[in-house]
């Protein structure tokens, strides 16, 4: 399965005359755009779940459902965390070099998942909690 980071408005094109846009992230939620011919069903899964479709092999090992609900998140990127992706990319960069490329991956796919720490949660909060009392004040 091939797993892509997009930014808003960023797009995709399958086989050539498919197109899906990131519309915009909003919170959890993603909104996506799909340009296709109509004689393509385009379905959400958890509708074709429902109806008794099992979910795709791939997505088999993923979590199911939305999982904790979470105001949107602050997240604090400093020099030292980007000192550390990159020594941590360039090592990476060796591995596959070396004939590691398999580990490379995992790796790779594993640093995806460093972002949201559970100190940046607490931070978010700090900061909502501060911006409500500072709204509280000018009331």
């Amino acid at each position: 399965m091939l797993q892509l980071s997009l930014f808003p408005d960023e797009y995709i094109t399958i086989n050539g005359d498919i197109v899906v846009q990131l519309a915009q992230v909003s919170g959890p939620r993603a909104y996506l755009r799909v340009e296709a011919d109509r004689s393509i069903p385009i379905v959400r899964g958890k509708v074709l779940e429902r109806t008794g479709v099992p979910r795709p092999a791939c997505l088999a090992g993923l979590p199911r459902g939305r999982g904790k609900r979470r105001r949107e998140a602050v997240y604090h990127w400093s020099a030292d965390r980007e000192r550390a992706v990159q020594v941590m990319e360039q090592i990476l960069d060796r591995m596959e070099a070396h004939g590691s490329q398999e580990d490379a991956e995992a790796l790779r796919r594993q640093l995806i998942h460093l972002l949201p720490t559970v100190w940046e949660e607490e931070l978010s909060a700090k900061v909502q909690a501060l911006s409500h009392s500072q709204r509280a004040k000018e009331a």
